[in-house]
């Protein structure tokens, strides 16, 4: 039978302003020396891969950016505090161990979301273009093209004060969030108003 699941790390402390995370194991550190350890190690944690842009201003085709979208969460596999720092995320490829990307993350409580921005996607870009401009709105198309062979998932945040309010996209923050399936070998177009205060 495999072996058991390392137990979890026990929770951070909290030291004043500061959090103290304990090492689950010991670690000697020479004089005037540094160490670097694996704090945490969990695998088989859920993720979701999409690809990610905000657009701010008019753009030719860009690449975007490859997300590893994790919630942390116990039935996703995490569910701890987790410590600011980088991590290094690994997949199997053909029985071999390979280095997928690193990434730093911000201090994550038990319950958050957690996306790691690994590498831009030659594959995957965006363009977005002014349509049309009056003196009141000014007409955006933005366009995702997918050249992978298989379909992707797309996260666009739009930041322009968009009119009307427009359905079946969140607001995250002081944007909006064009969520999108592009199919294999394909494109996907938005076409939205932005007020303008002249």
């Amino acid at each position: 039978p495999p072996p058991p699941p390392p137990p979890p790390p026990p929770p951070p402390e909290d030291v004043g302003d500061l959090k103290l995370y304990r090492i689950p194991f010991a670690v000697d550190v020479a004089p005037s020396g540094q160490k670097q350890v694996a704090l945490l190690r969990q695998p088989g944690v859920a993720a979701e891969r999409l690809y990610a842009a905000t657009v701010r201003g008019a753009a030719p085709s860009l690449p975007m950016t490859l997300r590893l979208r994790l919630r942390n969460r116990a039935e996703d596999g995490l569910g701890i505090a987790m410590p600011a720092g980088r991590v290094a995320l690994f997949e199997h490829v053909a029985g071999q161990r390979l280095l997928a990307g690193e990434a730093d993350v911000a201090d994550k409580a038990a319950g958050e979301r957690i996306d790691y921005d690994l590498m831009q996607s030659p594959d995957v870009r965006i363009a977005a273009t002014i349509a049309q401009e009056s003196a009141k709105r000014r007409r955006w198309i933005v366009s995702v093209s997918n050249a992978r062979a298989q379909p992707v998932t797309a996260e666009v945040t739009l930041t322009q004060d968009i009119t009307p309010r427009p359905k079946g996209l969140e607001r995250r923050g002081s944007g909006w969030i064009w969520r999108i399936v592009v199919p294999a070998n394909g494109n996907a177009d938005y076409r939205y108003d932005e007020r303008l205060d002249r």
